[in-house]
C-alpha cells in the first residue's frame, strides 16, 4: 500500500513539474523536476515509520522545486500533503501546527526566491495558493487522527463492557451455586440429624435391648447412604471459601408450597392452571425442592418477559421419572433467564439431581421450560420417608 501510494504521489508530482501557465513558465529542463518528486515520493514511502524525517526531506524537495521555478501546485506538492497528512494523524494537534507553519512558509520562501520578477497570479500561486493546497491535508489528518481515537475509545469501552460481563456472570454463578447449596444444606442436615438420632438410640439399647439394635441400624445404614448420595449430587455447585456460611433456617421448599407462588402469580394478573399425571405423591426433598425452585423461576420471568400470559403447568408422576411442564402463551414470550443467568441456575440445580432441564419456543407465541427428573436414583430415599 505504502509503494502504490508513493507511486501514485511521484506520478502525480512529475506531471506537475511539468505544467506552466499563462505568464508564468516552468524551467525548460524536466529532469531536475523529476528528480525531486522521486525524492520526495521516497519520503512518503518512509513516513510510515519516520514521519518527522520524512516531512523535513518532503518539505526541502517542495522548497527546491519552487526555488528552481516550477509552479508551487497540489500536483507538484502531492509527497509533501501525504507526508504532512500521515504527521498530522500520528502527532499531536499542536505538533500539526508547527510542522504545516514550516512547511507553508519554507515553500513560500522557496517560490520567492526563484520568481525574480512575480506578477499577480505569479504571487497568490505561490502564497495563499500554497496554504490553500497543504492546509487542507491537514485538516484530513485531524479528521482521521479523531476517528482513530474514537474508534479506540469504543473498542476499549467494548472490551471493558466485557470484562465487566464476564465478572458479572462469575459473580452472579457464584451467588447461585450459594443459594443452592444454603438449600441443600437444610435436605442434607436432616439426613445426618435422622442418623445421628438412630446411632444414639442403637448405643442407649445396645446393652439394654440388643434386640431392637439391629433394626436402627439397617435405618442407620439407609440415612447415611442417602446423605452421601445428596452430598455427591452438590459437588462443584459448594460456596468459595470466604463465602457466608451461615445457612438460613428455614426449612427447604418444596412442591406443597407451590400454591402459594401460583396465588402470588394470579395476583399479578397471570392467568395459571396446574394439571396432575399420575398419582401424586410425596417425592424425596430435593427432587421437589428442584422443582420448586425451576417452576419458581419459569414464572419469574414469565412475570417479567410475557404479555398477557396464560401458563399451564403440567406435573407428571410416573413410576420411575418425574417430569415438570411449564408452557407460556403470550403475544410476545420472553425466554427463560433474559441473559442466561436463569437458564444457567435452572441446568445447574437439574443436573445436581440427575436431570435435565429445556427452555425454548414449542410453538407460535408459546414457551415451554421442561423439567425431567429419574427417579431411580431416589427410590431408596422415597422408601425411607
Amino acid at each position: 500500500m505504502n509503494v502504490l501510494t508513493a507511486l501514485v504521489a511521484f506520478v502525480f508530482a512529475a506531471l506537475g513539474a511539468s505544467l506552466s501557465t499563462e505568464g508564468i513558465f516552468r524551467p525548460a529542463e524536466l529532469l531536475p523536476g523529476a528528480l525531486l518528486s522521486l525524492v520526495a515520493s521516497g519520503a512518503l514511502f518512509a513516513s510510515a515509520r519516520f514521519p518527522r524525517v520524512a516531512t523535513v526531506v518532503a518539505i526541502c524537495c517542495a522548497a527546491a522545486a519552487c526555488a528552481a521555478g516550477y509552479l508551487p501546485t497540489p500536483l507538484l506538492l502531492a509527497p509533501l500533503i501525504g507526508c504532512l497528512y500521515r504527521l498530522t494523524v500520528a502527532g499531536s494537534l499542536r505538533a500539526a501546527a508547527w510542522w504545516t507553519g514550516i512547511a507553508v512558509g519554507a515553500v513560500i520562501l522557496g517560490g520567492a526566491a526563484g520568481d525574480t520578477a512575480p506578477t499577480g497570479g505569479s504571487l497568490l500561486l505561490r502564497t495563499v495558493g500554497v496554504a490553500l493546497w497543504l492546509l487542507p491535508a491537514v485538516f484530513a489528518g485531524r479528521m482521521t487522527h479523531a476517528q482513530r481515537a474514537y474508534l479506540r475509545m469504543v473498542e476499549a469501552r467494548a472490551a471493558d463492557a466485557e470484562r465487566n460481563r464476564d465478572d458479572d456472570v462469575r459473580r452472579r454463578l457464584s451467588e447461585e451455586r450459594l443459594r443452592i447449596a444454603r438449600d441443600l444444606h437444610d435436605v442434607v442436615a436432616h439426613h445426618l440429624a435422622v442418623a445421628n438420632a438412630q446411632a444414639g438410640t442403637a448405643a442407649h439399647l445396645l446393652g439394654k435391648r440388643p434386640e431392637q439394635v439391629p433394626p436402627l441400624l439397617a435405618g442407620l445404614s439407609g440415612s447415611t447412604s442417602a446423605a452421601l448420595r445428596e452430598l455427591k449430587a452438590t459437588v462443584g455447585l459448594l460456596r468459595h471459601p470466604g463465602d457466608d456460611s451461615s445457612p438460613g433456617t428455614t426449612p427447604a421448599p418444596g412442591l406443597d408450597q407451590l400454591p402459594e407462588v401460583i396465588e402470588a402469580c394470579r395476583a399479578a394478573g397471570i392467568d395459571v392452571s396446574v394439571s396432575s399425571d399420575g398419582t401424586p405423591r410425596r417425592l424425596p426433598p430435593l427432587v421437589e425442592l428442584t422443582a420448586f425452585r425451576i417452576v419458581q423461576e419459569a414464572l419469574t420471568n414469565v412475570t417479567r418477559h410475557a404479555v398477557h400470559p396464560i401458563v399451564t403447568i403440567s406435573l407428571t408422576y410416573e413410576e420411575d421419572t418425574f417430569a415438570v411442564d411449564v408452557v407460556n402463551t403470550s403475544a410476545h414470550s420472553g425466554p427463560a433467564g433474559t441473559g442466561g443467568y436463569g437458564l444457567i441456575g435452572m441446568r445447574e440445580r437439574a443436573n445436581a439431581v440427575g436431570g435435565s432441564v429445556r427452555a425454548g419456543p414449542a410453538g407460535p407465541d408459546r414457551y415451554a421450560v421442561s423439567l425431567t427428573i429419574p427417579l431411580a436414583a431416589w427410590q431408596e430415599d422415597q422408601v425411607l420417608r
